[in-house]
């Protein structure tokens, strides 16, 4: 399983994933839904991600 890391800033995060820079935001949040992205929005406008080739679930687990 290959896995993509890095940090970007807006503009270049927007080039990566295809849209414009006032639709970034929407579009990876959708993106995070579906589980092929992690991302982590930091100061200064950098964007720190993870993007897996296929569907990652995350799990809960509580101890109550």
């Amino acid at each position: 399983m290959n896995i993509l890391k890095g940090k970007l800033n807006k503009k270049n995060m927007a080039r990566f994933a295809g849209v414009k820079s006032r639709e970034l935001d929407i579009t990876l949040a959708r993106i995070a839904e579906q589980g092929y992205l992690k991302y982590e929005k930091m100061k200064g406008g950098i964007y720190q991600f993870v993007l897996y080739p296929e569907p990652v679930q995350e799990l809960e687990l509580r101890n109550n």
